[in-house]
């Protein structure tokens, strides 16, 4: 096959994203009327090994399967000349593509607010600047915190993204987290203190040079808990958690609304708010 311009932006987005959809790659790439194109060069790069496929079960009723796709070493080597690097310094290896279906769908939704996220801020002539999960595992990027709670006892902080806006010299700074209605009021509920004593104390502010912070918890999958994000913001203002806390849905938030439409709860307060004025 001839590799084309767009051909490398989809190597590129996987690389980065790790696993992605033929839906969301789509959106991501190709315009809602390029449906069939867009599947034509997924085939062709999967059967010219630039790209490879995993097959899971999908959530729907029927049982079907779905295609993720996921970066090959042969692709790996056309986004490293694309960015004038070695293989070896790209943040990919082939044992990333091994995971367990759970934490892939969790990167699934990860990346579905990141593509909304990308699709909002271009038009508007935002900058944004994503570090995912991978990077924020590290060792030198991982903070702890002592727990409030329980004397003696540390707790992590890693978000499943974080994220700034730059709006004409103007950043704003936010942590992500995508709720999948799997993690019981316990454990959420250290979350919640982790990220309060996290800005408080100053160890969030050391590490990124800033005080702009909002925690931007985002429901993925409402068919396991209808009432999971008013549930999850009791429990928060529970814990003391106020405007540090921002919540929504992820099946509301699409390119054109996850900026400036009043969709997001703040906990202690009453209403909807727009993430950005």
């Amino acid at each position: 096959m001839q590799l084309t311009a767009r051909d490398v932006r989809i190597l590129s987005a996987v690389c980065d994203m790790r696993f992605l959809t033929r839906e969301q790659v789509q959106q991501l790439i190709f315009s809602p009327s390029t449906a069939s194109y867009c599947k034509r060069r997924l085939a062709l790069l999967y059967h010219n090994a630039y790209l490879d496929r995993i097959y899971v079960p999908s959530m729907n009723v029927f049982g079907s399967t779905k295609a993720i796709y996921t970066l090959a070493p042969k692709g790996a080597s056309v986004v490293a000349r694309d960015r004038k690097v070695e293989v070896r310094e790209l943040d990919w290896r082939v044992g990333h593509n091994d995971r367990e279906l759970y934490f892939m769908r969790h990167i699934l939704a990860v990346n579905d607010f990141r593509i909304r996220l990308t699709l909002a801020t271009g038009p508007r002539g935002l900058s944004v600047l994503w570090t995912d999960e991978r990077a924020l595992r590290r060792r030198e990027m991982k903070d702890y915190v002592d727990d409030p709670k329980h004397r003696g006892r540390r707790l992590a902080v890693v978000p499943d993204g974080y994220f700034t806006l730059d709006d004409a010299g103007h950043t704003s700074a936010f942590a992500v987290e995508i709720d999948r209605a799997t993690v019981e009021e316990k454990p959420f509920k250290e979350k919640v203190r982790a990220y309060g004593e996290w800005k408080v104390t100053g160890v969030y502010e050391r590490r990124y040079g800033t005080k702009s912070l909002r925690v931007l918890w985002v429901v993925a999958d409402v068919l396991r808990d209808s009432t999971r994000l008013e549930r999850i913001k009791r429990w928060t203002e529970a814990e003391g958690g106020r405007s540090l806390f921002w919540f929504a849905m992820l099946d509301e938030l699409t390119p054109t609304t996850l900026l400036h439409a009043p969709l997001w709860l703040k906990a202690a307060s009453e209403g909807r708010y727009a993430l950005l004025p």
